[in-house]
Protein backbone atom coordinates (compact mmCIF):
# COMPACT_ATOMS: atom_id res chain seq x y z
CA UNK A 1 0.00 0.00 0.00
CA UNK A 2 1.23 3.19 -0.86
CA UNK A 3 1.74 5.86 1.43
CA UNK A 4 -0.77 8.35 0.82
CA UNK A 5 -3.04 5.38 0.92
CA UNK A 6 -1.90 4.63 4.50
CA UNK A 7 -2.60 8.60 5.57
CA UNK A 8 -6.18 7.75 3.88
CA UNK A 9 -7.05 4.68 5.85
CA UNK A 10 -5.55 6.40 9.04
CA UNK A 11 -8.22 9.79 8.39
CA UNK A 12 -10.66 7.30 7.84
CA UNK A 13 -10.38 5.29 11.33
CA UNK A 14 -9.76 8.60 13.27
CA UNK A 15 -12.97 9.99 12.34
CA UNK A 16 -14.98 6.41 12.35
CA UNK A 17 -13.93 6.70 16.16
CA UNK A 18 -14.10 10.11 16.93
CA UNK A 19 -17.86 10.65 18.58
CA UNK A 20 -19.55 13.69 16.89
CA UNK A 21 -20.01 16.70 18.99
CA UNK A 22 -23.06 19.59 18.79
CA UNK A 23 -21.41 23.32 19.40
CA UNK A 24 -24.87 24.56 19.16
CA UNK A 25 -24.19 27.93 20.80
CA UNK A 26 -26.54 29.10 23.74
CA UNK A 27 -29.00 31.82 23.30
CA UNK A 28 -28.49 33.84 25.94
CA UNK A 29 -32.09 35.42 25.95
CA UNK A 30 -33.20 31.54 26.86
CA UNK A 31 -31.51 31.29 29.48
CA UNK A 32 -32.54 34.86 31.51
CA UNK A 33 -35.99 33.43 32.63
CA UNK A 34 -33.89 30.39 33.87
CA UNK A 35 -31.80 32.75 35.64
CA UNK A 36 -34.73 34.99 37.01
CA UNK A 37 -36.82 32.28 38.45
CA UNK A 38 -33.49 30.69 40.44
CA UNK A 39 -33.37 34.06 41.72
CA UNK A 40 -36.98 34.34 43.17
CA UNK A 41 -36.77 31.09 44.13
CA UNK A 42 -33.69 32.16 46.40
CA UNK A 43 -35.49 35.33 47.89
CA UNK A 44 -36.63 35.39 51.40
CA UNK A 45 -38.77 38.48 51.36
CA UNK A 46 -42.74 38.15 51.17
CA UNK A 47 -42.70 40.61 48.06
CA UNK A 48 -39.89 41.69 45.79
CA UNK A 49 -39.35 43.50 42.61
CA UNK A 50 -36.80 44.68 40.30
CA UNK A 51 -37.41 47.67 38.13
CA UNK A 52 -34.88 49.79 35.42
CA UNK A 53 -35.94 53.46 36.36
CA UNK A 54 -35.58 54.57 32.97
CA UNK A 55 -39.04 52.56 31.50
CA UNK A 56 -40.50 51.43 34.49
CA UNK A 57 -39.89 47.52 32.94
CA UNK A 58 -40.14 45.14 35.52
CA UNK A 59 -37.62 42.89 35.27
CA UNK A 60 -38.26 40.08 38.04
CA UNK A 61 -40.76 39.81 40.34
CA UNK A 62 -41.86 37.62 43.33
CA UNK A 63 -46.14 38.54 44.28
CA UNK A 64 -45.39 41.68 43.14
CA UNK A 65 -49.29 42.92 43.47
CA UNK A 66 -49.60 41.30 47.16
CA UNK A 67 -50.74 43.76 49.39
CA UNK A 68 -48.70 44.14 52.21
CA UNK A 69 -48.16 46.79 55.18
CA UNK A 70 -45.08 48.66 54.12
CA UNK A 71 -43.60 50.24 57.58
CA UNK A 72 -41.33 53.23 56.98
CA UNK A 73 -41.03 52.73 53.37
CA UNK A 74 -44.44 55.04 53.43
CA UNK A 75 -42.22 57.98 53.70
CA UNK A 76 -40.97 57.62 49.83
CA UNK A 77 -44.48 59.26 49.27
CA UNK A 78 -44.37 61.69 52.38
CA UNK A 79 -40.88 63.03 50.65
CA UNK A 80 -41.97 63.34 47.54
CA UNK A 81 -45.25 65.37 47.78
CA UNK A 82 -42.88 67.40 50.00
CA UNK A 83 -40.58 67.88 47.18
CA UNK A 84 -43.27 68.62 44.71
CA UNK A 85 -44.37 71.42 47.46
CA UNK A 86 -40.79 72.08 46.88
CA UNK A 87 -40.64 73.03 43.46
CA UNK A 88 -43.90 74.95 42.44
CA UNK A 89 -43.03 77.36 45.03
CA UNK A 90 -45.72 76.39 48.31
CA UNK A 91 -42.74 75.27 50.73
CA UNK A 92 -39.29 76.53 50.49
CA UNK A 93 -36.04 74.93 52.30
CA UNK A 94 -35.80 77.92 54.50
CA UNK A 95 -39.03 78.20 56.12
CA UNK A 96 -39.47 77.29 59.90
CA UNK A 97 -41.49 74.16 60.53
CA UNK A 98 -43.61 73.91 63.92
CA UNK A 99 -43.51 70.57 65.53
CA UNK A 100 -47.34 70.22 67.12
CA UNK A 101 -48.28 67.87 70.11
CA UNK A 102 -49.55 65.51 67.92
CA UNK A 103 -46.29 64.99 65.66
CA UNK A 104 -44.37 65.05 68.77
CA UNK A 105 -46.76 62.14 70.18
CA UNK A 106 -45.00 59.58 67.52
CA UNK A 107 -43.06 56.99 68.68
CA UNK A 108 -40.05 54.92 66.95
CA UNK A 109 -37.32 56.61 64.80
CA UNK A 110 -37.70 59.84 65.62
CA UNK A 111 -35.68 63.28 66.61
CA UNK A 112 -37.29 63.43 69.87
CA UNK A 113 -39.08 67.04 68.90
CA UNK A 114 -40.94 69.04 71.10
CA UNK A 115 -43.80 70.72 70.85
CA UNK A 116 -43.41 73.95 69.91
CA UNK A 117 -39.68 73.13 68.34
CA UNK A 118 -38.83 74.49 65.15
CA UNK A 119 -36.75 73.22 62.18
CA UNK A 120 -36.15 74.23 59.13
CA UNK A 121 -38.10 71.95 55.85
CA UNK A 122 -34.41 70.91 54.77
CA UNK A 123 -33.66 69.73 58.19
CA UNK A 124 -36.83 67.96 58.36
CA UNK A 125 -36.09 66.90 54.96
CA UNK A 126 -33.11 65.33 56.38
CA UNK A 127 -34.25 63.59 59.75
CA UNK A 128 -36.87 62.11 57.35
CA UNK A 129 -34.46 60.68 54.32
CA UNK A 130 -31.25 59.83 56.89
CA UNK A 131 -32.86 58.99 60.03
CA UNK A 132 -36.82 58.05 58.87
CA UNK A 133 -38.03 60.18 61.79
CA UNK A 134 -41.53 59.60 62.37
CA UNK A 135 -41.79 62.78 64.47
CA UNK A 136 -40.36 64.92 61.51
CA UNK A 137 -42.11 63.36 58.76
CA UNK A 138 -45.50 64.27 60.61
CA UNK A 139 -44.44 67.31 60.82
CA UNK A 140 -43.19 68.22 57.52
CA UNK A 141 -46.62 66.81 56.37
CA UNK A 142 -48.72 69.26 58.34
CA UNK A 143 -46.36 72.35 57.44
CA UNK A 144 -47.10 71.41 53.70
CA UNK A 145 -51.28 70.60 53.95
CA UNK A 146 -52.27 72.18 57.26
CA UNK A 147 -52.70 68.72 58.65
CA UNK A 148 -51.45 65.12 58.92
CA UNK A 149 -55.24 63.98 57.72
CA UNK A 150 -55.36 66.77 54.36
CA UNK A 151 -51.68 65.05 53.43
CA UNK A 152 -52.85 61.75 54.04
CA UNK A 153 -55.31 62.36 51.48
CA UNK A 154 -52.95 63.84 49.10
CA UNK A 155 -50.82 60.61 49.20
CA UNK A 156 -53.46 58.64 48.69
CA UNK A 157 -54.21 60.83 45.60
CA UNK A 158 -51.00 60.88 44.46
CA UNK A 159 -50.71 57.32 44.56
CA UNK A 160 -53.57 57.15 42.04
CA UNK A 161 -51.86 59.52 39.74
CA UNK A 162 -48.96 57.11 39.58
CA UNK A 163 -50.91 54.01 38.84
CA UNK A 164 -50.44 52.48 42.21
CA UNK A 165 -53.47 50.61 41.97
CA UNK A 166 -52.78 48.67 44.91
CA UNK A 167 -51.31 51.31 47.84
CA UNK A 168 -53.42 52.68 50.48
CA UNK A 169 -51.91 55.42 53.11
CA UNK A 170 -53.45 55.95 56.72
CA UNK A 171 -50.39 57.75 58.04
CA UNK A 172 -47.35 60.10 56.90
CA UNK A 173 -45.12 57.99 58.37
CA UNK A 174 -45.80 54.11 58.14
CA UNK A 175 -46.57 53.14 61.82
CA UNK A 176 -48.70 50.04 62.55
CA UNK A 177 -52.05 50.23 63.69
CA UNK A 178 -52.25 54.40 63.26
CA UNK A 179 -54.96 56.14 60.98
CA UNK A 180 -55.78 59.77 60.51
CA UNK A 181 -58.66 59.01 58.03
CA UNK A 182 -61.07 58.86 60.47
CA UNK A 183 -62.24 55.29 59.37
CA UNK A 184 -62.43 53.19 61.78
CA UNK A 185 -60.03 50.16 61.72
CA UNK A 186 -58.56 51.61 58.72
CA UNK A 187 -55.04 50.08 58.04
CA UNK A 188 -52.30 50.75 55.20
CA UNK A 189 -50.97 48.47 52.48
CA UNK A 190 -49.00 48.67 49.33
CA UNK A 191 -47.50 46.19 47.19
CA UNK A 192 -43.63 45.46 46.07
CA UNK A 193 -44.50 47.05 42.28
CA UNK A 194 -46.26 50.20 43.62
CA UNK A 195 -43.68 50.60 46.28
CA UNK A 196 -41.14 50.97 43.20
CA UNK A 197 -43.34 53.19 41.26
CA UNK A 198 -43.20 55.74 44.01
CA UNK A 199 -39.02 55.28 44.18
CA UNK A 200 -39.03 55.95 40.75
CA UNK A 201 -40.96 59.54 40.76
CA UNK A 202 -39.14 60.62 44.25
CA UNK A 203 -36.05 59.92 42.54
CA UNK A 204 -36.62 62.39 40.16
CA UNK A 205 -35.34 64.33 42.53
CA UNK A 206 -32.01 62.72 42.58
CA UNK A 207 -29.82 65.91 42.93
CA UNK A 208 -30.91 66.68 45.77
CA UNK A 209 -31.65 63.68 47.78
CA UNK A 210 -28.20 61.95 46.87
CA UNK A 211 -26.54 64.04 49.95
CA UNK A 212 -28.91 62.90 52.29
CA UNK A 213 -29.47 59.42 50.77
CA UNK A 214 -25.92 58.62 51.39
CA UNK A 215 -25.14 60.38 54.10
CA UNK A 216 -24.14 57.75 56.86
CA UNK A 217 -24.24 60.13 60.10
CA UNK A 218 -24.51 63.40 60.84
CA UNK A 219 -26.36 65.78 63.56
CA UNK A 220 -28.66 68.87 63.67
CA UNK A 221 -28.08 71.69 66.03
CA UNK A 222 -30.74 72.36 68.89
CA UNK A 223 -30.74 74.53 71.74
CA UNK A 224 -30.10 71.43 74.36
CA UNK A 225 -27.50 69.94 72.06
CA UNK A 226 -26.97 68.06 68.82
CA UNK A 227 -29.34 65.68 66.99
CA UNK A 228 -27.54 62.76 66.13
CA UNK A 229 -28.83 61.32 62.24
CA UNK A 230 -27.35 57.72 61.26
CA UNK A 231 -28.46 56.63 58.48
CA UNK A 232 -30.84 53.51 58.59
CA UNK A 233 -29.90 52.34 55.05
CA UNK A 234 -25.85 52.29 55.85
CA UNK A 235 -25.79 48.73 55.39
CA UNK A 236 -26.72 48.77 51.77
CA UNK A 237 -24.61 52.68 50.95
CA UNK A 238 -21.69 50.90 52.67
CA UNK A 239 -22.01 47.62 51.30
CA UNK A 240 -23.17 47.51 47.04
CA UNK A 241 -21.20 49.55 44.26
CA UNK A 242 -23.25 52.23 43.34
CA UNK A 243 -25.82 52.13 45.82
CA UNK A 244 -27.52 55.30 46.73
CA UNK A 245 -30.59 55.08 48.38
CA UNK A 246 -33.17 54.61 49.05
CA UNK A 247 -35.87 53.69 51.80
CA UNK A 248 -35.88 50.73 54.76
CA UNK A 249 -38.65 50.23 56.88
CA UNK A 250 -39.23 48.02 60.43
CA UNK A 251 -42.48 46.91 62.10
CA UNK A 252 -43.39 44.21 63.84
CA UNK A 253 -46.12 43.54 61.27
CA UNK A 254 -44.27 44.90 57.86
CA UNK A 255 -41.28 43.17 59.35
CA UNK A 256 -37.67 43.96 57.46
CA UNK A 257 -38.50 46.25 54.04
CA UNK A 258 -36.25 47.82 51.80
CA UNK A 259 -36.61 50.30 48.64
CA UNK A 260 -33.15 50.26 46.89
CA UNK A 261 -31.41 51.76 44.53
CA UNK A 262 -28.22 51.54 42.54
CA UNK A 263 -26.89 53.09 39.44
CA UNK A 264 -24.22 51.96 37.26
CA UNK A 265 -23.25 53.60 34.20
CA UNK A 266 -26.07 55.55 33.73
CA UNK A 267 -28.44 52.89 34.36
CA UNK A 268 -30.50 53.20 37.59
CA UNK A 269 -31.83 49.91 39.31
CA UNK A 270 -34.83 50.08 41.78
CA UNK A 271 -34.96 46.63 43.99
CA UNK A 272 -38.07 46.63 46.32
CA UNK A 273 -38.01 43.57 48.88
CA UNK A 274 -41.16 44.09 51.51
CA UNK A 275 -41.53 41.46 54.40
CA UNK A 276 -37.98 40.02 54.77
CA UNK A 277 -37.12 37.88 57.88
CA UNK A 278 -34.09 39.98 59.35
CA UNK A 279 -31.80 42.81 58.25
CA UNK A 280 -29.13 40.95 56.42
CA UNK A 281 -31.80 38.89 54.51
CA UNK A 282 -33.05 42.14 53.16
CA UNK A 283 -29.76 43.56 51.74
CA UNK A 284 -29.35 40.03 50.92
CA UNK A 285 -32.36 40.09 48.82
CA UNK A 286 -31.87 43.25 47.04
CA UNK A 287 -28.15 42.55 46.28
CA UNK A 288 -29.63 39.38 44.52
CA UNK A 289 -32.00 41.52 42.10
CA UNK A 290 -29.39 44.45 41.18
CA UNK A 291 -27.07 41.86 40.71
CA UNK A 292 -29.07 40.06 38.31
CA UNK A 293 -30.40 43.63 36.85
CA UNK A 294 -26.78 44.69 36.38
CA UNK A 295 -25.67 41.29 34.62
CA UNK A 296 -28.07 40.99 31.92
CA UNK A 297 -29.51 44.37 31.19
CA UNK A 298 -28.48 47.72 29.95
CA UNK A 299 -30.19 50.51 29.91
CA UNK A 300 -30.02 54.51 29.06
CA UNK A 301 -32.30 57.53 29.14
CA UNK A 302 -31.58 58.58 25.11
CA UNK A 303 -33.39 61.97 25.61
CA UNK A 304 -34.36 63.86 28.83
CA UNK A 305 -37.71 65.19 29.51
CA UNK A 306 -37.95 68.92 28.46
CA UNK A 307 -35.64 68.11 25.51
CA UNK A 308 -35.96 71.00 22.63
CA UNK A 309 -36.59 68.68 19.73
CA UNK A 310 -38.20 70.25 16.72
CA UNK A 311 -40.29 73.39 15.91
CA UNK A 312 -43.74 73.92 14.49
CA UNK A 313 -45.43 76.58 12.10
CA UNK A 314 -48.12 78.06 13.33
CA UNK A 315 -51.21 79.55 11.07
CA UNK A 316 -53.31 82.73 12.54
CA UNK A 317 -51.52 82.86 15.61
CA UNK A 318 -49.30 86.07 16.92
CA UNK A 319 -46.35 83.59 16.82
CA UNK A 320 -45.73 81.94 13.39
CA UNK A 321 -43.30 79.47 15.21
CA UNK A 322 -42.78 77.59 18.24
CA UNK A 323 -40.38 75.02 19.82
CA UNK A 324 -41.77 71.73 21.27
CA UNK A 325 -40.13 69.84 23.65
CA UNK A 326 -40.80 65.77 24.89
CA UNK A 327 -43.13 65.73 27.84
CA UNK A 328 -41.26 62.87 29.35
CA UNK A 329 -37.97 61.35 29.44
CA UNK A 330 -37.14 58.66 26.93
CA UNK A 331 -35.35 55.27 28.29
CA UNK A 332 -34.08 52.08 26.35
CA UNK A 333 -33.68 48.93 28.10
CA UNK A 334 -31.73 46.17 26.43
CA UNK A 335 -30.16 43.52 27.24
CA UNK A 336 -26.68 42.90 27.53
CA UNK A 337 -24.66 42.21 23.76
CA UNK A 338 -27.55 44.23 22.13
CA UNK A 339 -25.89 47.73 20.49
CA UNK A 340 -27.40 51.08 21.26
CA UNK A 341 -26.18 52.26 17.89
CA UNK A 342 -29.02 51.47 15.74
CA UNK A 343 -31.64 53.04 17.84
CA UNK A 344 -32.78 56.20 15.79
CA UNK A 345 -35.52 58.79 16.19
CA UNK A 346 -38.22 59.62 14.77
CA UNK A 347 -40.42 62.77 14.63
CA UNK A 348 -44.03 62.82 13.97
CA UNK A 349 -45.97 66.01 13.72
CA UNK A 350 -48.96 67.55 12.31
CA UNK A 351 -48.96 69.28 8.78
CA UNK A 352 -50.41 72.26 9.92
CA UNK A 353 -51.09 73.84 13.70
CA UNK A 354 -53.67 76.24 14.01
CA UNK A 355 -53.67 78.91 16.99
CA UNK A 356 -55.01 79.43 19.97
CA UNK A 357 -52.18 77.30 21.64
CA UNK A 358 -51.77 76.47 25.12
CA UNK A 359 -49.03 75.68 26.28
CA UNK A 360 -48.25 72.10 27.33
CA UNK A 361 -50.93 70.97 24.39
CA UNK A 362 -49.30 68.07 22.68
CA UNK A 363 -48.27 68.84 18.82
CA UNK A 364 -46.30 65.93 18.15
CA UNK A 365 -44.33 62.77 19.14
CA UNK A 366 -41.02 61.77 19.72
CA UNK A 367 -40.12 57.30 19.04
CA UNK A 368 -37.51 55.72 19.57
CA UNK A 369 -37.12 53.39 16.81
CA UNK A 370 -34.90 50.06 16.17
CA UNK A 371 -35.31 48.97 12.57
CA UNK A 372 -39.21 48.77 12.50
CA UNK A 373 -39.96 48.20 16.40
CA UNK A 374 -40.56 51.36 18.63
CA UNK A 375 -38.76 50.79 21.69
CA UNK A 376 -40.44 53.94 23.58
CA UNK A 377 -42.37 57.15 22.85
CA UNK A 378 -43.45 60.76 24.30
CA UNK A 379 -45.66 63.35 23.37
CA UNK A 380 -44.48 66.73 21.76
CA UNK A 381 -45.38 69.79 23.97
CA UNK A 382 -45.84 73.55 23.00
CA UNK A 383 -43.44 75.47 25.18
CA UNK A 384 -45.65 78.68 24.97
CA UNK A 385 -49.17 80.17 24.56
CA UNK A 386 -49.76 81.46 21.34
CA UNK A 387 -53.07 83.78 20.93
CA UNK A 388 -54.97 83.44 17.92
CA UNK A 389 -55.21 86.60 15.34
CA UNK A 390 -58.32 87.79 13.57
CA UNK A 391 -58.58 88.68 9.86
CA UNK A 392 -57.39 92.26 10.21
CA UNK A 393 -54.42 90.99 11.62
CA UNK A 394 -53.80 88.12 9.12
CA UNK A 395 -54.22 90.91 6.12
CA UNK A 396 -51.37 92.92 7.99
CA UNK A 397 -49.10 90.12 8.38
CA UNK A 398 -49.75 89.30 4.95
CA UNK A 399 -49.33 92.50 3.22
CA UNK A 400 -46.23 92.90 5.25
CA UNK A 401 -44.91 89.77 3.47
CA UNK A 402 -45.97 90.91 0.36
CA UNK A 403 -44.15 93.83 0.76
CA UNK A 404 -40.68 92.82 2.34
CA UNK A 405 -40.63 90.53 -1.08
Amino acid sequence: MRPWRYFVAFSLLIALLTPTVSLARANPNSLLPVMATAVEENLNAKAAVLMDMGTKQVLLSKNPDERLPIASVTKVMTLLLALEALETGQIKLGDKVTASPHACSYGGAQIYLEPGEQFTVEEMLMAVAIKSANDAAVALAEHVAGSESAFVAAMNQRAQELAMENTHFVNACGLDNVSVTGKQGDQGYSTARDVALMSAAVLKYQDMLKPWLTTRITYLQRAKGPVELYNTNHRFLRGYSGADGLKTGLTDTAKYCLSATAERDGFRLIAVALGVPSDELRYQDVAQLLNYGFANYIGRVMVPAGSEVASVQINRGREQQITLTTKLPLAVLLKKGQSLDEIAQQVELPTKVFAPISSGDRLGVLRLVKGNEVLAETDLVATQDVLKIGLFGNFVRLLRHWLGS
